[in-house]
Order: C-alpha cells, then sequence, then structure tokens
C-alpha cells in the first residue's frame, strides 16, 4: 500500500513538472518570434496585373529545359491556405529579421511572344515568394504585387509581344498572422520583339542595294545578317531610330541576301525576334523607256534590255495603289489588251534574274500613259484592222468589240518590212495569184491595203505564226495570215476598213 502510495504522488510531481517545462518552452518560442520586427503590409493589386495573374499556369511539376526546376504558381488567398499546413521541412529552418535569405539566380527560363516563365533557387524554410511586377511599357508605372507562389518559379502568360517588365522577388514568412519580407532580387524581363515590317530594297544602283524597314516601336535595334557566295554570318546592327542602309562596294550581277530582326535587350541579354528577308543582285536595274505609247486604245510598252535580267514581270494600277500582274515575259515589248479610252494607267516592268530556282527582281521602271484611239494623229473609229510589228499579232475589231485575233507573219525584218501607217482596205479578191519579181504565190483570200502590192491573205505553206519567224523568214511584205483566219475575215471584211500597221 506504501509503495503505491508514493508511485501515485511522485507521478503528480512529474505532470508538474512537465508543464512548467512546457511554459517555459512555449516562452522561449514567443521570445524567438520578438525579434521578428519587420513588417510588410500585403500591397494593392492592380487591375493588369490581376488579369494576368489570373493566367498564371498552375501545375504540380515542371521540368524545364535548364535543368529540373518544379514550381505551383498560386493565387494570395491559396498561398495563405498553403502557409496554414506545417511540414517537417519547413521546421529545420528558422529565420529572424536579420536572416531572411534573398533570392539568387532569378532568370527567364523561356520566353514565347505572349508569355515569360521564370525561376529562381529554391529556399528551404521559407513559407514562399512575393513576386512584384512593373510595366516598363507605361511611364511613371509603379510595382505593385502580382502573385504569391511557394514554388521557385512561375510562368506569366497575357504579356504584350515587343514588351518589357520588371520584377522583385522576395522570400517572405508568416508569424503571428503577419507578413516579414526579405530583400527583394529585381530583374527586368522582355517578350520577343514583334517582326520588323516593309523590309524591302528601295535602290539599286550598278555597286549598291538600298534597304529599308518601318519603325518597330517595340524594338532596341535591328541584327542584320546577310548572305554572299552561300554562306550568311552577321553583318550590321542598329539602334532603334535607323531604317535604312545602303550597302556599297558590291559586284555587279552577284546575288546578295539580307535578313533583318528587331530585338529587345534586358537584363539577361539581347532576344532576337523573328527575321524578313531582302534577296537581291547588284546593278539589277530597271529596264529604259524605249518608245513606248498608248495606241488604238491599248498600250504598247517597249524598253531596252536590262543587264542581267532573265526576264521581265509587268504589273499595272489604275491609282498608283493597288497593283495587278500583266504578264510574265522574256521579251522587251508588251502589248496591252483593249484600255478604258481616257483612262490613266500606271505600269511597272520588273526585271529579275533567275538564282537557285528562284527570281529575284530588281528596281522597277514606271511608266504612265492615258488610254486612247489615236494613232498617226488619226482617230480611228470603231471597226479596223490593227497589225503589231513587234507581236507579230493582227485584231479585227468591228463596231468596238475584238471580232478574231490571230499571230501573224510579215514582212521580213530588215530587207522587206511591212509598211507602217494609217491605211484601208481597197479591194476583196478570191482567189488570187500574187507575182514578185522573184516570186508567184496562189492564195484564196486578199485584201489588199497599199495599191496592189500589200495587204492581208492567207498562207497555207506555213506551218506556224508570230513569234519571231519574221526576223530571217518573214513575208515580201504582206501580212500572212493562217487560213481559217483568212477565210473569216474576208468573209466579214467590206472595202474601207482601216487597216493601221505600227
Amino acid at each position: 500500500m506504501g509503495t503505491a502510495s508514493d508511485d501515485g504522488g511522485f507521478n503528480t510531481k512529474k505532470w508538474i513538472i512537465l508543464g512548467v517545462t512546457a511554459v517555459v518552452c512555449i516562452a522561449a518560442i514567443v521570445t524567438g518570434t520578438v525579434l521578428l520586427t519587420r513588417d510588410v503590409p500585403m500591397a494593392q493589386r492592380d487591375s493588369k496585373g490581376l488579369d494576368a495573374s489570373a493566367a498564371v499556369k498552375e501545375t504540380d511539376m515542371i521540368t524545364l529545359v535548364a535543368g529540373k526546376r518544379d514550381f505551383i504558381a498560386a493565387t494570395p488567398d491559396e498561398a495563405a491556405k498553403q502557409d496554414k499546413k506545417s511540414t517537417a521541412d519547413e521546421a529545420q529552418v528558422t529565420y529572424t529579421k536579420d536572416t531572411i535569405p534573398q533570392v539568387t539566380g532569378l532568370s527567364r527560363l523561356s520566353e514565347k511572344a505572349d508569355s515569360l516563365l521564370i525561376g529562381w533557387d529554391a529556399i528551404d524554410g521559407v513559407q514562399g515568394y512575393r513576386i512584384y511586377r512593373r510595366d516598363d511599357n507605361v511611364s511613371d508605372s509603379e510595382y505593385q504585387l502580382f502573385s504569391v507562389v511557394n514554388r521557385s518559379g512561375l510562368e506569366i502568360r497575357n504579356l504584350k509581344r515587343g514588351s518589357k517588365y520588371s520584377f522583385r522577388v522576395a522570400t517572405y514568412i508568416l508569424s503571428g498572422g503577419k507578413t516579414y519580407e526579405g530583400e527583394p532580387t529585381e530583374v527586368t524581363f522582355g517578350t520577343v520583339p514583334t517582326d520588323v515590317e516593309h523590309f524591302r530594297m528601295t535602290d539599286e544602283t550598278k555597286t549598291t542595294v538600298t534597304l529599308s524597314w518601318d519603325k518597330n516601336d517595340r524594338a532596341d535595334g535591328y541584327l542584320m545578317e546577310r548572305c554572299f557566295g552561300g554562306k550568311w554570318s552577321d553583318y550590321q546592327t542598329f539602334d532603334a531610330d535607323t531604317t535604312e542602309f545602303t550597302d556599297s562596294d558590291l559586284t555587279p550581277g552577284r546575288a546578295y541576301y539580307y535578313r533583318i530582326r528587331a530585338y529587345r535587350e534586358d537584363s539577361t541579354g539581347v532576344m532576337p525576334g523573328a527575321k524578313a528577308t531582302v534577296r537581291s543582285v547588284a546593278g539589277l536595274l530597271g529596264p529604259e523607256d524605249k518608245n513606248s505609247a498608248s495606241k488604238l486604245g491599248r498600250v504598247s510598252l517597249d524598253y531596252k534590255d536590262s543587264k542581267y535580267a532573265d526576264g521581265y514581270r509587268i504589273c499595272y494600277s489604275k491609282d498608283k495603289e493597288s497593283w495587278e500582274d500583266l504578264a510574265d515575259t522574256d521579251k522587251t515589248h508588251y502589248s496591252t489588251s483593249r484600255l478604258e479610252n481616257g483612262e490613266t494607267y500606271y505600269f511597272r516592268v520588273y526585271p529579275y534574274r533567275t538564282v537557285d530556282g528562284n527570281n529575284i527582281e530588281g528596281m522597277y521602271t514606271e511608266m504612265e500613259f492615258v488610254a486612247n484611239k489615236e494613232i498617226y494623229d488619226k482617230e480611228v473609229g470603231d471597226t479596223y484592222v490593227e497589225v503589231s510589228l513587234s507581236d507579230q499579232h493582227v485584231w479585227y475589231i468591228v463596231d468596238g468589240d475584238v471580232y478574231l485575233e490571230s499571230d501573224c507573219v510579215t514582212g521580213n525584218y530588215g530587207s522587206a518590212d511591212t509598211p507602217k501607217g494609217y491605211f484601208s482596205v481597197n479591194a476583196k479578191v478570191s482567189p488570187c495569184t500574187l507575182k514578185g519579181d522573184d516570186y508567184t504565190s496562189y492564195v484564196t483570200y486578199w485584201m489588199p491595203f497599199i495599191g496592189g502590192g500589200w495587204g492581208l491573205h492567207d498562207a497555207d505553206w506555213r506551218s506556224s505564226f508570230g513569234g519571231s519567224i519574221y526576223k530571217g523568214n518573214g513575208s515580201h511584205g504582206c501580212v500572212n495570215l493562217p487560213p481559217s483566219v483568212a477565210k473569216k475575215m474576208y468573209a466579214k471584211m467590206e472595202v474601207g476598213t482601216p487597216v493601221i500597221v505600227y
């Protein structure tokens, strides 16, 4: 009985001692928290920050290219709930106001046109990290609390392309319902800059090429590369205000390629955007005009050969704003279809050289004409025959519309040229035998327009018409037609119909 009574008295004392010990331990803990005197109140969020915070990517783990760094993004409310959960790891480290660690390793891990992935070194023993953001694209912008996370990274979406944002990231701990924050680490990051627009060649000489582009308000500068002989290399760097560059001492006839891109520069370095490309051939100049004119309601473009050109692209416009392609030709002559009488038309002739299967265009020649039906100082009516020596083509216009048209062969170039001028059909004969000093030709349809020696007729001895046949294998001066075309023309033709040869 005595032993049992002694044990009971001894246990009561032990409970008293344990209670005193607990009070002492709690007092020690309270004494420790008194040292945390830096109180950082929660800042108000700006509306833009709130919207962007809503777009923070929330995920349990993200594996990054640059090593493995996993993080969870959270709103302040979510972070507060998480902070109430204590873990064994958090209990291992205790910080005071003088020892709250500063964030290290803050860097941009990846970027896109409208988002950033930022990260930093993880720190044990803190409740999380508070991120402040400043929009550097807005004047007088100030830092605002943007997000609170408990892991060492954050993906921020819905950003402006080609923009800069400054961030402050600070560790924080909670004690007594208050937030205590360490010194922030600050850095500026940029998003991918917008593309360079209207990169183009604006001038060219035999040995120079001038390039220009539109100013990019979201760029800190421009990077240019050049390709010569199949090899690209860094070539020029320009500031944000430069929008033109002339490359000189080029080799005439050689192809040069240029690439340019805008860049943003932030605390992590230079971040370039997408590339725009211009291809050029030094000395590929616009062809010189050679007696181009408006005739009979159409325009005949005649120009000299451009050195180094393999062909020409021809386009037209009625307002010099909208341009439409007309032809791609290797010839130095082109006749349009019938145009609206009295209207003004603009034409551009672009020489091009084919390099590695690509047509590289040079500087264009621009011409302006008012479409009219006059020729040789005479007004032409609505019914006539039109013969173009350059085109080796015939049009038979009846009551203002094309009744028929066809390739032809005219007089042999340089020795028996078909006369140019304003004439008229003076007879119709079918059949007819044509005789000259050294030839006799039997034709079925004969329509002379200069005396009895020059006229329109069928030529069944020819297998082809048009092109350059007249240069070396032309007629004795008449206009040779395919038999089917001559038959149809003869049936419709009236004596007195004008024939215009140019």
